[in-house]
């Protein structure tokens, strides 16, 4: 990982912290049970919906949990984990699939993701430098195969139609979610040109009526022309597929409260608002607790030199839970427009329980927008 998606990654999930002054926050509220329907009668600036009904609705939002990054694994999670020889089975099994049965594996750790905070077994193989599976589920989060391992072709290059139809290919064959539908919405040379590629990337994402869930993808690199696996890749944040009670009004509402609680001197000129699946997040509850830090386009980190930084030892990442749900993607758009802060911030707003779950500091929208849109992704069907 260079410099640049380092500091991307902890200018959106760094809040910084002095472990001698400030303990880890933690959730304070205990889960209410609460009645949601068409009608809200109070509780908007606190994210509660209140209604007359019969159907009882939890609330989904906690705290995010505050962790210092570290690769090591305390007893307690250990225990929760799949075993050495386990986790070597599931490595085995995908040595055979991708074609390698022959193949050992030589080195394995039990560690903690740097990003994820997740525990993960790490494991290599003479022609696979990396295998990671999740210690917890025992599902492959990826693997990677050096070119060296193929004999490869000089004559490498393919047509984008071509390459569509081997990456349909190797979807399904290495796809292990037999529900539902993916569909193909990026693909990829390595080169500027479709000919020069000697790698190409595919993203699958899957579907719900028309909705797409980009955290439970297929991800699948390979060489063209032998059609060989080059890597491959899984998110599995399964869709709660709640239900939508909130209205769009509504939605749009509990976000202008929350945004004035939050940016007093900004001025709101536009808002705009539509449905979409979306992973819970701690970026709004980071621009509300830690406003200063996560405005900081240095957020948790030193600079040491020319474009180079470190980590600041009292760095903490918050996570909140995986939860992905149908959402109200509400889009404030400021009258400003600096180098370092955003003239826009997107709120996700439960469609089910009214709460504000996650967000981004962008137009979610158009951001998704332009991926799909994307002329160098575009597909002929």
């Amino acid at each position: 990982m260079d410099n640049n998606e380092l500091l991307e990654k902890l200018k959106l999930n760094i809040a910084i912290s002095n472990f001698e002054k400030q303990e880890f926050k933690t959730p304070k509220k205990s889960i209410l049970k609460m009645v949601a329907s068409f009608i809200f009668a109070i509780g908007i600036t606190s994210g509660l919906v209140y209604a007359t009904g019969t159907i009882v609705y939890e609330n989904i939002w906690k705290e995010p949990k505050g962790y210092k990054i570290t690769t090591e694994i305390s007893e307690e999670e250990k225990a929760k984990c799949i075993s050495e020889d386990e986790a070597e089975k599931i490595a085995n099994y995908y040595l055979e699939k991708i074609g390698f049965a022959d193949d050992e594996i030589k080195e394995q750790e039990l560690t903690k993701d740097y990003w994820e905070n997740e525990n993960v077994w790490k494991l290599s193989s003479n022609k696979i430098y990396n295998i990671e599976i999740n210690a917890e589920t025992g599902k492959l989060n990826s693997l990677n195969i050096p070119r060296q391992s193929y004999k490869t072709p000089y004559n490498f290059g393919v047509t984008r139609e071509e390459a569509r139809r081997e990456a349909q290919t190797l979807f399904e064959k290495y796809n292990e979610d037999e529900n539902g539908e993916y569909e193909l919405l990026e693909l990829r040379g390595n080169m500027e040109t479709d000919e020069g590629s000697y790698l190409w990337y595919a993203e699958f994402y899957k579907k719900y009526g028309e909705l797409y869930n980009f955290d439970e993808s297929v991800h699948i690199g390979w060489i063209p022309t032998i059609n060989a696996l080059y890597s491959l890749g899984f998110s599995r944040n399964v869709y709660e597929e709640n239900e939508e009670k909130i209205t769009k009004e509504q939605a749009v509402k509990i976000a202008i409260e929350k945004d004035k609680q939050i940016e007093k001197e900004k001025e709101i000129i536009n808002t705009k608002a539509e449905i979409r699946i979306r992973k819970m997040n701690e970026n709004v509850y980071l621009r509300e607790n830690y406003k200063d830090e996560y405005e900081n386009p240095i957020l948790g980190l030193e600079k040491i030199g020319d474009n180079l930084y470190k980590r600041k030892d009292d760095a903490v990442f918050y996570k909140t839970d995986e939860r992905v749900r149908k959402v109200w993607c509400v889009v404030i758009q400021y009258d400003l427009n600096t180098e370092y802060v955003s003239a826009e911030f997107t709120y996700y707003v439960d469609c089910t329980t009214g709460e504000i779950i996650g967000g981004q500091r962008s137009n979610d929208l158009e951001t998704e927008e332009r991926m799909i849109g994307d002329p160098y992704n575009l597909i002929e069907k």
